[in-house]
């Protein structure tokens, strides 16, 4: 068996991050993708995936540490292949092969929401392959004559795994609230919005 170094990949504008879970010990058998630490920063928190196989040989981290891009989180006993370092953790470590996406509200009604969403922010009409992940920023679409209008519910999270038309804030104006739709399937790496913001088309 070989003996891999598991570190924090490419996370983005993330830096000096707090370790608040840790979720594998010494001797644990782990999979790839499976996930091994909590973070959090003070926008969201997000999950660290294993980018190998194998058994946990040591910890190298404990809950309160801040981590950053490259630091170790652990070594692994494993015969597997070596670890990829430059792969993105998506939020969810669950479906690694959906693109991740930075969830902003698309301001839109539920009924009708999904075509100027769909023509405000260009998705892939396919689903990627796990070779070519890419990040997708979640805008407003057009909502009409609706401006400023107020998230009143956010109904997903960071690390769920979300689809096309799936509803991801709720917004409400003085005369009605609607639900924005998502443009394209995939994990949801970062909320821009919280409950009280005013949003209007071509927000994140």
């Amino acid at each position: 068996m070989s003996q891999i170094e598991v570190k924090v990949p490419d996370i983005g504008d993330f830096k000096d991050v707090e370790i608040i879970e840790v979720l594998v010990k010494p001797g644990d058998t782990v999979r790839a993708e499976q996930s091994l630490i909590t973070v959090e920063s003070d926008k969201a928190s997000m999950e660290i995936p294993s980018s190998a196989a194998g058994v946990v040989r040591a910890l190298k981290v404990k809950l309160g540490d801040k981590v950053n891009q490259g630091s170790v989180i652990l070594t692994l006993d494993s015969a597997a292949a070596p670890a990829n370092p430059g792969k993105r953790p998506a939020a969810t470590s669950a479906t690694p092969a959906i693109p991740p996406i930075i969830a902003r509200a698309a301001d839109k009604p539920a009924a009708s929401a999904a075509a100027p969403a769909a023509a405000a922010s260009p998705a892939p009409t396919e689903a990627p392959s796990s070779q070519s992940q890419e990040r997708l920023e979640v805008r407003v679409p057009d909502i009409g004559d609706f401006k400023e209008v107020e998230v009143i519910e956010i109904l997903v999270k960071p690390g769920e795994s979300v689809h096309k038309e799936q509803s991801l804030i709720t917004v409400e104006s003085d005369k009605a609230s609607m639900e924005i739709p998502s443009p394209g399937d995939g994990v949801l790496v970062e909320m821009r919005t919280k409950i009280g913001d005013k949003v209007s088309q071509g927000s994140v």
